[in-house]
């Protein structure tokens, strides 16, 4: 299986490359710094093409895949991992800071999703998995930005699996609560403790870690889901049940 996957050089991202490079796949890879996991790349250099690229450039996502060495066949999933999370009151989301966000979080997704389901980059049957957040179902004070965008994801899912469906390609979103990766870590050092306690309370299973999610990504990309489309999938330790 050819799989490509963005922001694979952190978090759930980096996650995802690993298992997907254990299951024997071969998979380009998207990211913005890829020296953070030299050392993975060079045990798995044969299976992994790494393209560094920042997706807030929007405009230029498409050049991406004329460069793919797809000459032993197209792609046959797409995971997009890659996104940001900030925490800023409403007062504050001033329309250029929104704009930042949505062209990661969204406007990236969209693109890179147009360009892959081109007959010339990937196969019928093929599949995407989008990375949203439980947030994208659920509200929170001083994340109007965030919440709007990875809501807006959700929109995306439902719309182009209905649209690609003609050929056969599967489109799915992951939503998960709050996981133990780098840009969590960024999150909590800009609250204190007792904030960081009661976002843990609301988590019944308490935090979660990138092995909780990535096998639903896995399974959704597989042959076992080829009837699955369309669908939201809540990996969250209970967060939403609140």
């Amino acid at each position: 299986m050819k799989v490509l996957l963005t922001g694979a050089t952190s978090g759930i991202g980096f996650e995802t490359l690993k298992q997907l490079v254990n299951n024997g796949c071969f998979v380009y890879a998207i990211g913005r710094d890829f020296s953070k996991i030299e050392l993975f790349l060079k045990e798995n250099r044969s299976s992994i093409e790494t393209y560094e690229f920042d997706l807030a450039i929007v405009d230029n996502i498409e050049n991406i895949f004329s460069k793919l060495d797809l000459d032993n066949g197209k792609l046959d999933a797409m995971i997009h991992c890659a996104g940001i999370e900030e925490t800023t009151p409403l007062i504050q989301s001033t329309p250029e800071k929104l704009d930042h966000m949505f062209n990661i979080n969204v406007f990236s997704g969209i693109e890179l999703l147009r360009s892959f389901s081109k007959k010339k980059y990937c196969n019928d049957g093929a599949s995407v998995v989008f990375l949203s957040s439980v947030m994208g179902i659920l509200g929170q004070p001083g994340k109007i930005g965030y919440c709007a965008s990875k809501a807006a994801v959700l929109g995306v899912v439902k719309s182009s699996a209905l649209e690609l469906a003609r050929r056969k390609i599967r489109v799915n979103a992951v939503l998960p609560g709050i996981v133990n990766t780098p840009m969590t870590k960024l999150l909590f050092e800009s609250i204190n403790e007792s904030q960081i306690d009661k976002i843990k309370e609301m988590h019944p299973l308490g935090f979660g870690e990138v092995e909780d999610v990535v096998p639903t990504i896995l399974f959704l990309i597989s042959d076992k889901a080829r009837w699955i489309t369309g669908q939201s999938f809540v990996i969250d330790g209970g967060y939403s049940v609140h």
